[in-house]
C-alpha cells in the first residue's frame, strides 16, 4: 500500500490572478502592482510525505522556519511583495515528520516538484536526507539570475537531477516523475501508484480543480503552450477511473488529509 500524508505548512498571500490568470487581463496583475486589498487571497501551502515499503519520499519542502523571524529578509524583496508566507508554529516540514516519527536523515528522497521558494525553501531543514532531486531543466533555470530563485536558500545542498522524460524512480512504477513544464523551465509531477489506483502530485501545474477542469492557465509561467499542455495532462489523468486524487500545493480542496492507495 502507499500512503500520502498533506502536509500543511502555512499559508501565502497572493494576487487573485496568481493561480487564476482569467481573474485579470492585466498581465501583471499577479505581481500585486497597482491592485487593492480586494484582489488578495489567503491559499494553502503544502507538503506531501509518500510512505512506501520500500521508500519514504518528501515531495517538495515548504517554507523555511526562517520565515518566521524575518520574512521580508528570507524571501528577499520580489517573492515577499508578490506572495508573503506564514509559518505557523508546528507546521514546519519538520515538525511534521517529527510528528510521524521520522527524521530528515529517514527521508530516502527529497523531490522537488520545482524551486520557487514555497517548495524549496525549507531545503535546509531537510539538507540531511539521503538523496535530494530536481528535474535537469529545473536545477539548470535556478541557476540563473530570475528573482524567483533565491540561491541562498540552498547553497551548500547537493541537489541532483534526474532527466526531463517520465522516470521511473524506483524502477517499480510506483513512483514516476512527469514532466509538467510551463509554469517554471522544468516543473514536474509525482505520480504515486498503489494497489488501489494513483495519484498525481502536481506542484504548480495548477492551482485547483477549474484549473484542469477549465484549462485556466496560472498566472505566472515560463512557456505558455507547454503550460496549457500540462493542464491537459493533468485533464487526462483526471479521467482515469483509477485517479484517486490531483494534488496541488495551493488547492483548499486539499489542503490537509491522508491518501491511501
Amino acid at each position: 500500500m502507499a500512503r500520502i500524508t498533506i502536509l500543511d505548512c502555512g499559508t501565502t498571500t497572493v494576487d487573485e490572478a496568481l493561480p487564476f490568470s482569467d481573474r485579470s487581463r492585466n498581465k501583471l496583475a499577479f505581481t500585486g502592482i497597482l491592485r487593492g486589498k480586494s484582489h488578495k487571497i489567503t491559499v494553502p501551502v503544502t507538503a506531501y510525505l509518500i510512505e512506501l515499503p520500500k521508500a519514504l519520499i518528501l515531495v517538495d519542502t515548504g517554507w523555511d522556519t526562517a520565515i518566521r523571524t524575518d520574512a521580508r529578509k528570507y524571501e528577499g524583496f520580489f517573492n515577499y511583495f508578490a506572495s508573503p508566507g506564514f509559518l505557523p508554529p508546528g507546521k514546519a516540514v519538520t515538525d511534521h515528520l517529527e510528528a510521524l516519527g521520522y527524521k530528515p536523515s529517514d527521508l530516502d528522497y527529497c523531490i522537488l516538484t520545482h524551486m520557487d521558494i514555497d517548495h524549496a525553501g525549507g531545503l535546509a531543514l531537510v539538507r540531511d536526507a539521503k538523496r535530494i532531486l530536481a528535474s535537469e531543466s529545473e536545477k539548470k533555470a535556478s541557476e540563473g539570475l530570475h528573482p524567483r530563485y533565491l540561491h541562498r536558500l540552498w547553497r551548500g545542498i547537493g541537489i541532483r537531477t534526474f532527466p526531463d522524460r517520465e522516470f521511473d524512480l524506483l524502477g517499480d512504477g510506483s513512483v514516476t516523475l512527469i514532466p509538467m513544464h510551463g509554469h517554471s523551465e522544468g516543473m514536474t509531477a509525482v505520480k504515486v501508484q498503489g494497489d488501489d489506483g494513483f495519484a498525481i502530485i502536481a506542484g504548480d501545474a495548477g492551482y485547483g480543480r477549474r484549473s484542469w477542469e477549465n484549462l485556466v492557465l496560472p498566472g505566472v509561467e515560463a512557456n505558455r503552450e507547454e503550460a496549457l499542455a500540462s493542464l491537459r495532462k493533468l485533464q487526462g489523468f483526471a479521467k482515469s477511473p483509477q485517479c484517486k486524487a490531483i494534488l496541488m500545493t495551493h488547492d483548499p480542496e486539499h489542503a490537509t488529509g491522508i491518501i491511501k492507495l
